[in-house]
């Protein structure tokens, strides 16, 4: 079974650059998240980008932002073949060491709780994003001397033009201290964990004692940090999951109900069609 979340050895890797072409690489590209941030630049074709079940189109010369833990996948909206480069980063790497600067960690956590837009038109917006992109790529394939902090530089500059389009558009930086939290390690790991264990039929009180912090305390951490309840993000990664198993397998909804914690196949049922619209069995179909 393939699970939503995608390994980063972020220590050792805190940057990738990458260039995709849907009609060499395997295509649609299934949900999954990871603890880095990613932007993907369209330069040839159009597709679509789902993100936390809502989906935005993206044709030439449009980019996206998927935050860190933001579940994502892409999908062909025509026949035509897609082109896109990317970027992936541990935004925690990505720091400007002044005292007047807050990390971009803090900027980029107070612009998601928030809603800033994530999809952008680089011609639209004139912010140079496919110099920065193709640039990157470079350093990345070619790996000169310092090619690490050539990426890095060309990152600040992306990002202060983002931040400074959202200010603009009236998400406020002033008051940060409602996004630096002691608990942020902690809840990034305990995504993890339900990734890798929400078969387990897993309990909110039981991550709450995992995390050393009481019911109520990681009730309202999680929803701080990830703008959904426990309870609703448990749900949302069965059914992403319930969703690989109907595409790829032929296994009967009762095996599959059965494998992810569900009670019965009925309830199943009720939570895959909350989420999708539709019934497994449809889906499938």
């Amino acid at each position: 079974m393939n699970y939503l979340y995608e390994y980063s050895d972020t220590l050792n890797r805190p940057y990738e650059a990458f260039l995709f072409d849907t009609s060499e690489h395997e295509f649609p590209v299934r949900p999954h998240w990871h603890h880095y941030v990613e932007i993907l630049y369209v330069i040839e074709g159009n597709m679509i980008a789902r993100v936390n079940e809502r989906d935005y189109f993206l044709g030439e010369r449009n980019f996206i932002l998927f935050h860190n833990e933001d579940i994502h996948s892409l999908l062909a909206c025509s026949m035509d073949k897609c082109i896109f480069m990317g970027i992936k980063f541990d935004v925690s790497r990505l720091n400007v060491n002044t005292q007047s600067s807050p990390k971009l960690a803090t900027l980029l956590k107070a612009a998601r709780d928030q809603r800033a837009r994530i999809l952008f038109d680089d011609e639209k917006e004139r912010l140079e994003f496919e110099r920065y992109f193709r640039e990157s790529l470079s350093e990345m394939n070619e790996a000169p001397l310092g090619y690490e902090v050539a990426i890095h530089a060309r990152l600040c500059l992306m990002f202060l033009g983002l931040i400074r389009i959202w200010q603009e558009e009236g998400i406020s930086f002033d008051d940060l201290s409602d996004y630096i939290s002691s608990t942020e390690t902690s809840m990034t790991n305990i995504l993890e964990y339900i990734d890798l264990h929400v078969e387990d039929n897993l309990k909110v009180r039981d991550l709450a004692a995992m995390c050393n912090m009481s019911y109520s305390s990681f009730a309202r951490s999680f929803m701080n940090s990830y703008g959904r309840s426990c309870k609703d993000y448990l749900e949302m990664v069965r059914v992403e999951k319930a969703e690989e198993m109907l595409k790829f397998t032929d296994r009967p909804l009762s095996d599959i109900a059965q494998e992810l914690g569900y009670s019965d196949s009925s309830h199943f049922v009720r939570e895959f069609k909350k989420f999708k619209g539709i019934t497994p069995g449809s889906y499938r179909n």
